[in-house]
């Protein structure tokens, strides 16, 4: 069972030992090709930044944000504000995109419905949309590349835009409004009286008593400086940390149930089932409510850290917030040519051996292989890796 074949950017081989209809092992093993980067070293920047989004079919925005925002810090250049908003609203955009990808086609086919195509066509003309309107003519991910004098302002009948195609698609009002819903139990009437692939999977969830389904104790990624991450990507180990990172022995969690955990509708979730399916499912919907405000107020959580006194000379370190979590790159820069390029992806942190999936994983039971699958299923797509999987059950 599985969600993709072998390609280029590899998969995650989940494999699940039972006893008495109970998960009693999980081990997870990843064939991405972690070490891809090096292909970089001895290249041009300009080299870089044009191909390294092309290897990369998700989250590309947010992989090339982080490499230019990476190589402008190695390189002592200073990112103008209206150039961080402007990028910083393409990854949001993309995170949008992604997330209505899980709404509207995931979860429905996790329920044997069909997908709610739509949607996610409508969103994916309106980015390239947006990011024509924030430049119209030159690439947005390459040092001195600067947006449209007053994009924001072209770009608001756009973010309406946004809003009418979250209202019709997945919310059945107005994103501001659900989410100031407040309570679990506004929360459960809405889903009672609204028709959409989101409230069918809230549903579903609450009636087959599945809300606290993976509860894990794995704790959010702390904020981290970023001579933390020159310390651990500098050593000759630094292979071994990529592959399966680590802080001081313990796995944390990166996500956007992790980056929505202080939200009203997040927090009664919480209260009801813990950190279970029913939690991480809201929180997707609450993040995705949460973009088109963002894409007026300038704040983003995907802003990427400054230059760093800290850092050595030629060294740049960019962590982004992309849609499944925090990415980092780091970049040595040497006669103007790429020494050395790192990627620390979120799947990494989230599909440990002994990280957060893992963990969700262990205990769970059902009278039933077949619905046993299903569970672990949601809970795979719920925490979301960038690749495909293939689940093997012993």
């Amino acid at each position: 069972m599985g969600n993709g074949s072998d390609n280029i950017e590899g998969r995650l081989d989940i494999h699940i030992r039972l006893a008495d209809g109970a998960i009693t092992d999980v081990a997870i093993q990843s064939s991405r090709p972690l070490l891809t980067p090096r292909i970089f070293t001895g290249k041009s920047v300009e080299h870089l930044l044009s191909t390294l989004p092309l290897l990369y079919s998700v989250c590309g925005t947010a992989q090339a944000s982080a490499a230019v925002t990476a190589c402008e810090q190695a390189l002592g250049l200073a990112e103008e504000p209206a150039t961080a908003r402007a990028r910083n609203h393409l990854v949001w955009l993309e995170t949008a995109k992604e997330h209505l990808w899980r709404v509207l086609l995931d979860w429905p086919g996790l329920l044997g419905l069909p997908p709610a195509a739509t949607g996610v066509g409508e969103v994916m003309q309106f980015i390239k949309r947006y990011r024509h309107t924030c430049y119209p003519n030159e690439r947005p991910f390459f040092p001195g590349i600067t947006p449209a004098t007053g994009f924001e302002v072209s770009a608001e009948a756009l973010v309406a835009e946004l809003e009418r195609l979250l209202e019709r698609q997945v919310f059945g009002m107005p994103a501001a409004e659900w989410l100031a819903l407040g309570s679990y139990d506004a929360l459960l009437d809405w889903a009672d009286k609204v028709d959409a692939p989101a409230t069918t999977m809230l549903r579903y969830i609450k009636t087959q008593g599945w809300s606290p389904l993976g509860s894990a104790s794995v704790a959010p990624i702390p904020p981290l400086d970023p001579s933390f991450f020159e310390q651990q990507l500098e050593r000759v180990e630094a292979d071994q940390f990529i592959a399966a990172p680590q802080i001081a022995g313990s796995c944390y969690e990166t996500s956007p149930f992790t980056r929505t955990l202080d939200q009203p509708l997040v927090a009664a979730a919480l209260q009801v089932g813990g950190n279970g399916l029913f939690a991480r499912q809201v929180a997707r919907l609450v993040e995705l409510a949460g973009i088109p405000a963002r894409l007026r107020e300038g704040d983003s959580q995907v802003e990427a850290v400054s230059t760093d006194a800290r850092l050595p000379a030629g060294v740049g370190i960019a962590q982004i917030e992309a849609a499944r979590g925090r990415l980092i790159h780091r970049v040595v820069i040497e006669n103007e040519l790429i020494a050395r390029y790192q990627i620390l992806a979120p799947t990494e942190w989230n599909f440990h051996p002994s990280g957060v999936l893992a963990e969700s994983l262990k205990g769970l039971k059902s009278d039933t292989v077949e619905l046993l699958k299903q569970k672990v299923a949601l809970l795979i797509n719920a925490i979301d890796p960038c690749v495909g999987y293939e689940l093997q059950v012993e």
